[in-house]
């Protein structure tokens, strides 16, 4: 199924489902086509997000401010008193 050329119609569809070993309900719910109830059968996410943040190009990354901010007044870590 999903990308394949063997399916053309939905008489090829309806066999593949037939041909699949899966509950009588998911069956229901891949020859109607209802993705909401096929999601809630096999406890799938209703919906997923990706999303990427990318840095402002003219700002420092904080987190190497903070970290420079704490070297500045640290001793060096071999100078024992």
């Amino acid at each position: 199924m999903g990308a394949s050329a063997s399916i053309r119609g939905a008489a090829d569809y309806a066999a593949a489902v037939a041909a699949l070993d899966v509950e009588p309900a998911q069956r229901a719910a891949l020859l109607g086509r209802d993705v909401g109830s096929l999601t809630r059968l096999l406890d799938g996410r209703p919906a997923m997000f990706c999303m990427i943040l990318a840095p402002d190009e003219g700002k420092e990354d904080e987190a190497q401010e903070q970290a420079d901010e704490q070297t500045d007044g640290d001793e060096d870590p071999g100078e024992k008193e």
